[in-house]
């Protein structure tokens, strides 16, 4: 019951954040694949929105508060974007940093920040990382706090290619 109330306030944050949520919305659960959980988003505004969440295995240091941390791939075919990956880390990030991406310890990159929010610069650097998460085994996300903490993620991916695949039926 705990996980699914963790889930349900994770999920419920990020459609708030995704889109203005009116009553006429509807969210429908796709698919649970191990840790990862695919949905699909009908906004009163007539646009589908197919998205994918996790929430991090480990969190570091454990001596902070680290809120509610999790990550996101998302489709907007109305908008024509694909593969859209975002981090959300539950507290603003140091202004002017970068949060870094490890999958499986090989693969770096950088994710600009806003705010709370960390995304790719482009839908060219979207779609190696989520193709990067396909082959992997866990992703792990580097960031600093804007009280300049660093902080660290480390999220599963087993089960993404299933979710991939779920949102990428359900939204084409």
């Amino acid at each position: 019951m705990k996980k699914f109330m963790s889930w349900s306030i994770v999920a419920i944050s990020f459609v708030l954040l995704m889109t203005s949520v009116s009553k006429a919305d509807s969210r429908q659960l796709l698919s649970s694949n191990r840790d990862w959980d695919a949905f699909k988003l009908s906004t009163d505004a007539g646009e589908t929105v197919c998205y994918m969440i996790s929430v991090p295995k480990d969190k570091s240091p454990k001596s902070l508060r680290h809120g509610n941390p999790f990550i996101t791939v998302t489709h907007k075919p109305a908008r024509e974007i694909k593969n859209e990956f975002n981090f959300i880390a539950g507290y603003k990030f140091q202004r002017g940093s970068a949060v870094n991406v490890s999958i499986d310890r090989q693969r770096k990159e950088d994710l600009f920040t806003e705010e709370d929010g960390a995304w790719a610069y482009d839908p060219k650097q979207d779609a190696a990382i989520v193709a990067a998460m396909k082959r992997g085994n866990s992703i792990t996300l580097a960031a600093k706090s804007g009280r300049g903490n660093a902080t660290s993620y480390r999220f599963s991916l087993a089960g993404f290619t299933a979710a991939h695949n779920a949102i990428t039926s359900a939204c084409r």
